[in-house]
């Protein structure tokens, strides 16, 4: 089984990145919850899947890969300009910008709550992963517009 190298993430923390091996990488396509408690690394793992070892390695100059294969990234939720996110964007943005050997034709898109796009909407050519961050407490109105992404998305 190929192994993924998974890298904790402590930007709000200021500490090192560690890197693990974890086996964690689903393939498309996909539905995949991840909770926990607060501090359990639920968005350490997000990232590693999104962006994998390409950041770490483009900047070695080296091809890298994420974990998981996406053309458009949509980060629907409260917090969606922390700094953990804000790095996602910044290394999305690296992506599509990068020398043409390592670059990728590749999006990303951070939405509020309210703005829930309609799951029929994205692209059948187009890889699309969607997060929804930390919204299970969130009204029933809410609720309704992400259900349709675990049937038909």
């Amino acid at each position: 089984m190929r192994r993924m190298e998974y890298y904790i993430y402590h930007l709000d923390e200021i500490k090192s990145m560690k890197n693990i091996n974890h086996p964690a990488s689903p393939a498309f396509p996909f539905r995949l919850l991840i909770c926990g408690g607060s501090d359990s690394g639920k968005t350490n793992m997000i990232l590693n899947l999104l962006l994998g070892n390409k950041i770490q390695r483009l900047h070695k100059k080296r091809k890298g890969e994420k974990y998981v294969k996406n053309d458009d990234l949509v980060l629907i939720g409260k917090h969606i300009h922390e700094p953990k996110w804000t790095l996602v964007k910044k290394c999305y943005k690296i992506f599509a910008n990068a020398p043409e050997a390592t670059r990728e034709n590749v999006t990303f898109q951070a939405l509020k709550v309210n703005a829930i796009p309609d799951v029929t909407k994205f692209s059948s050519d187009r890889n699309t992963v969607v997060v929804f961050e930390d919204l299970c407490a969130e009204l029933k109105k809410i609720q309704d517009q992400i259900v349709p992404y675990f049937i038909s998305g």
